[in-house]
């Protein structure tokens, strides 16, 4: 399993009614390099999984809308129209991070509410880093 996939199903892991959102076969062939995923029905949350294009550097926000209606009119947008619905979302926490081995992420940066003193830490500690339901 690559590094990518690993993070996604640990994300779906974590936020066991999490949904990624998926791009309409207009997009078919591009590379992809944002993943979505809304953490849970009928909340104003999106998880946003940004490839940086590397190796194994990735970096994973936490955005907030100002309502869960919005939400799901972007999210639903976003079939067609592409990842530009989203860039009304504020990021609430942001993590920066290299992929090392499975549970084993290299921080390079932190943004956020929860408390991070290690440089390494494991998909669960980086989930709950970006968890506003914690």
């Amino acid at each position: 399993m690559n590094s990518l996939d690993y993070l996604r199903d640990e994300i779906k892991i974590y936020f066991p009614e999490s949904r990624e959102l998926l791009l309409s076969s207009a997009y078919d062939g591009q590379r992809r390099y944002n993943f979505y995923f809304e953490m849970a029905p009928d909340q104003r949350y999106l998880l946003y999984l940004n490839w940086d294009g590397d190796i194994d550097g990735f970096t994973l926000k936490c955005l907030e809308f100002p309502d869960a209606v919005l939400l799901k009119e972007l999210s639903d947008a976003y079939t067609d129209k592409g990842s530009k619905v989203f860039n009304i979302g504020q990021p609430i926490a942001a993590l920066s991070f290299v992929y090392h081995e499975k549970d084993r992420l290299k921080m390079r940066s932190y943004k956020g509410k929860a408390h991070i003193d290690s440089p390494e830490i494991s998909a669960r500690q980086m989930m709950f880093s970006v968890n506003p339901f914690e």
